[in-house]
C-alpha cells in the first residue's frame, strides 16, 4: 500500500491525461507500459544493491557503501528537504482538489479563504496522522488510498457502457501538429511516467524495519507497479474512449470527459474528492518516509523512541506548512521530485562494480532515472 500511494496517491491521474495525452494519443496505455518496464530495470538493480548489503541496509547505507558517507549525508539531507516540499506541494493540490469538490456544490471559498492557508491546515493535519503508532499512520493512508479507488472503480464501471470505440482508432496516428502522436509521442510520454514509477523505490527508506527486506520489499513492489500500471492503463482507455482526445489535454482529464454524459454528472464532486484522498495519503507516506531517514541517520535508529520520532515530526510538519503558505501555488512538486531520481540513481550506479547480471543492470538502469530527471530540468 506505501508503493501504491506513491504511485497512484498524487496526481498522476492529471499527469496521464495533461502531459502524456497530447504526445502519445490513445496509444497512451502503451506508454504507461513502456514506464513500468523500465521501472522493473531499475528497481532490479535496487534490488541488486540490497543483497550486496547485509540484511536491514536502508538507503543511506547503500549510498554510503558506494559512494561514502559525506556523499550520502548531502543527498540524505537533500531528499529529505524535498520530500518535505512535497508534503507542502501535495498539501495544496490537495486544498484544490476540496475547493473543486465545493464549486460543483456552487461555493466559491476561494474569495475569502486563501488555499495557502487550507494547504497548511492539510499539512498539519498530516502532522498529526503521522504522530499515531506507525502502524496505524499506515492504516489510515491505506483507508484514505482505499477511498480513491474505491471512487476509481464506482466510475469505471457506470462510464464504460458510454465508451465510444471510434475514439481508441488508429491507436498509432501520424504526427499532426501540435500533438506528437505515434511511436515517438508513445516513447516521449512514457518518460514522466517512468519517474513515477521509478519513485517507489523509496521504499528503501524502511529497508530496516523489515524483517526481510529483499524478499519483502521486492515482493511489495513488484505486486504495485503492475497493479498501478493497469489502473492506470483502464483509466486512460476509459478517458480516451468517452471524448475525442485533444480534450483529454486538460488538469482534471476525467472530468472533462464526463462532463459531456448528464447522466453521470452527479460523480464530477467524487472525482476532487478521490483527488484529495489520494494526495492525503501521499503526505501521510512521505511524512513517515522522511521521518525514518532523519531518525535512522541523525538520531541513531531512533525509530522505536516515541519522544524523538514526535520532534521530528513535528519539525518536518512545521516546516512544510510554513511552505505551504509563503510559496504560490504551483511552484512545489506534488509527487517526488529529481532529487529522489538522483538519490535512486546513485544507488544504481553503484552496482557498477559488482560483477554479473548486477554490472550490466546497473548503468541501463541508471540512465533511466537520469532520462525523466533531464526531461524534467529542460
Amino acid at each position: 500500500m506505501l508503493a501504491l500511494a506513491l504511485l497512484v496517491g498524487g496526481s498522476v491521474v492529471a499527469l496521464v491525461g495533461q502531459h502524456t495525452a497530447a504526445q502519445a494519443g490513445p496509444a497512451i496505455v502503451l506508454s504507461l507500459l513502456l514506464a513500468a518496464l523500465g521501472a522493473w530495470l531499475v528497481l532490479c538493480s535496487l534490488r541488486d544493491a540490497l543483497r550486496a548489503q547485509p540484511d536491514g541496509s536502508g538507503l543511506h547505507d547503500l549510498l554510503r557503501a558506494a559512494w561514502g558517507r559525506r556523499v550520502a549525508d548531502l543527498l540524505l539531507l537533500a531528499l529529505v528537504l524535498e520530500l518535505t516540499a512535497t508534503v507542502a506541494g501535495a498539501a495544496q493540490s490537495g486544498a484544490r482538489h476540496l475547493y473543486a469538490v465545493a464549486a460543483t456544490l456552487g461555493v466559491e471559498p476561494r474569495q475569502w479563504l486563501p488555499v495557502q492557508v487550507v494547504a497548511a491546515v492539510l499539512v498539519l493535519a498530516t502532522a498529526a496522522m503521522a504522530l499515531l503508532r506507525p502502524r496505524r499512520a499506515v492504516l489510515l493512508a491505506c483507508a484514505l488510498l482505499t477511498l480513491k479507488f474505491g471512487i476509481g472503480a464506482l466510475v469505471l464501471v457506470l462510464a464504460a457502457r458510454h465508451v465510444h470505440y471510434a475514439h481508441w482508432i488508429p491507436w498509432l496516428p501520424n504526427a499532426v501538429a501540435p500533438y506528437r502522436f505515434g511511436v515517438g509521442g508513445v516513447v516521449a510520454a512514457s518518460v514522466p511516467l517512468l519517474a513515477v514509477f521509478a519513485s517507489t523505490g523509496l521504499l528503501l527508506v524502511v529497508a530496516p524495519l523489515v524483517s526481510r527486506p529483499r524478499r519483502q520489499l521486492v515482493l511489495a513492489v513488484g505486486v504495485a507497479v503492475p497493479v498501478g500500471m493497469l489502473w492506470l492503463m483502464v483509466l486512460a482507455a476509459l478517458q480516451s474512449g468517452l471524448v475525442a482526445f485533444p480534450a483529454l489535454a486538460s488538469t482534471r482529464p476525467l472530468s472533462v470527459a464526463l462532463q459531456g454524459l448528464t447522466q453521470l454528472q452527479w460523480l464530477l464532486p467524487l472525482l476532487p474528492a478521490a483527488g484529495a484522498a489520494g494526495l492525503a495519503a501521499l503526505q501521510v507516506v512521505l511524512v513517515l518516509l522522511a521521518t525514518t531517514l532523519c531518525l535512522q541517520r541523525w538520531a541513531g535508529g531512533g525509530e522505536r523512541q516515541p519522544l524523538q520520532r514526535a520532534a521530528v515530526i513535528a519539525w518536518l510538519g512545521t516546516a512544510a506548512a510554513l511552505l505551504a503558505v509563503w510559496l504560490p501555488e504551483g511552484l512545489l512538486p506534488s509527487l517526488p521530485g529529481p532529487l529522489a531520481l538522483i538519490a535512486l540513481a546513485a544507488v544504481c550506479a553503484g552496482q557498477m562494480k559488482q560483477s554479473g547480471a548486477a554490472r550490466v543492470r546497473a548503468p541501463l538502469a541508471t540512465a533511466l532515472c537520469l532520462l525523466p530527471l533531464l526531461q524534467r530540468l529542460f
